[in-house]
């Protein structure tokens, strides 16, 4: 138990540390991160449309063809143009954010109205006129939405970072009270 106490307190230290220097680099270069995330989603999507191409030619006969070609050619091209063109994906990327965001909040407003609540009515209508401000304010500005979301993903990554490093200091702690009861000698 000793042991594994040990190799959970490194594991956190390394995760904690790895996760700090990430969050760190993601807000001191919230541009390079953006990109670098939607080209990581391109590849990602090339990948998924090169492996349905695959797929759809395999000789199947409970899958549609028609729908995997789709996917297929869908991916490849949303890929290849993530690749050469990452900010214009990025910006189209923080647009259906937005868009997203906006129906999520013309659900929540008609929903409010138009169902039996346990809730109060008038949360729902709150709710929903942020989701609606804040898809507009994405809409409205796309690329400063971009750069907020890899700052956000920065910062989190810090607080992270810090946490793990915490719980790694607080089960070195905890060893080194439980250790001498046991009488093993610490490394």
């Amino acid at each position: 138990m000793i042991d594994l106490m040990k190799r959970s307190s490194t594991y956190l230290f390394v995760s904690g540390t790895v996760a700090l220097l990430f969050g760190l680099v993601a807000a001191l270069f919230p541009i390079a991160t953006a990109i670098t995330l939607v080209v990581l989603w391109g590849c990602y999507a090339l990948l998924d449309g090169v492996i349905a191409a695959v797929m759809a030619f395999r000789p199947r006969p409970d899958q549609s063809r028609g729908f995997l070609i789709f996917t297929a050619v869908l991916g490849i091209v949303a890929g290849l143009i993530a690749a050469f063109s990452p900010l214009t994906v990025g910006f189209a990327l923080a647009w259906v954010l937005g868009v997203w965001l906006m129906v999520r909040g013309v659900i929540e407003i008609v929903s409010a109205f138009s169902q039996p609540q346990s809730m109060p009515r008038w949360l729902l209508v709150l709710g929903g006129v942020f989701w609606l401000v804040a898809g507009w304010m994405i809409i409205g500005s796309p690329e400063v939405a971009a750069l907020a979301i890899a700052l956000w993903l920065g910062v989190l990554a810090i607080v992270w970072g810090i946490v793990l490093l915490a719980a790694g200091v607080l089960v070195r702690r905890h060893l080194k009270r439980v250790e001498p009861i046991r009488g093993e000698v610490v490394d």
